[in-house]
């Protein structure tokens, strides 16, 4: 798994070591695909490498291109280890990232689970209440209940698809992980209802761009 590192150092170093460092402005890196393909091209331009560091503007943008090289790097077959982005208060910057290094560890679940034999997947999706989420089966019903923090009136989420269930625990994930004040309740299985019904979306991108904007994106707004 890739590692991110917010340096105030602002030269080609890391841990006495040099590095390559790219200069980077952020005007051209205005949509999540061109994020994601920028990603792509250094993870493949500094293979070699063990070491890259980043030097562009501190804002939210910064954050997004953080978040498009930890998803390109899921199956990249790369010596790369560690990214390091150039930072004027690295403190600062490590809040402002927490919440899309949650999301990072939701859709690297979320793959994982597309990766796996269904079955499999749902008996590792019921292993997840070391997050605090309250997970439980319903035999007779043939559903999956995931709650996040107990109340009589959470948000329903419902999936009666797998990969609308994988959308489902990703989201789940990100509010465990994120410790978020919103109770919510989600149930996969047949004939389910809910407040929001998750897509059946087809493609793996598909699914990380839902994933994103109802998280971190939302969280925007």
């Amino acid at each position: 798994m890739l590692e991110i590192v917010f340096d105030e150092n602002k030269t080609a170093a890391f841990l006495g070591q040099t590095c390559p460092l790219l200069e980077l402005a952020d005007s051209f890196l205005d949509s999540w695909p061109k994020m994601r393909a920028y990603a792509r091209d250094l993870l493949d331009q500094y293979a070699n490498e063990r070491v890259l560091k980043i030097s562009m503007p501190q804002n939210d943008l910064m954050y997004f291109a953080v978040l498009a090289f930890s998803v390109e790097s899921y199956a990249e077959d790369t010596c790369l280890e560690t990214v390091i982005f150039v930072v004027e208060d690295s403190t600062k910057a490590f809040e402002q990232y927490r919440p899309f290094a949650a999301l990072t560890n939701a859709l690297r679940y979320m793959r994982d689970l597309l990766r796996m034999d269904e079955k499999e997947a749902y008996a590792d999706i019921k292993r997840l209440g070391y997050l605090g989420l309250k997970v439980q089966e319903d035999y007779l019903k043939r559903q999956i209940v995931v709650q996040w923090r107990e109340s009589k009136t959470p948000q329903y989420f419902c999936a009666t698809q797998k990969n609308a269930a994988f959308l489902l625990i990703a989201l789940f994930k990100f509010w465990a992980i994120c410790k978020d004040k919103k109770p919510r309740v989600g149930i996969i299985g047949e004939n389910v209802w809910g407040d929001e019904i998750l897509p059946n979306l087809a493609s793996e991108d598909e699914m990380i761009e839902y994933v994103i904007n109802h998280t971190v994106r939302k969280n925007e707004n």
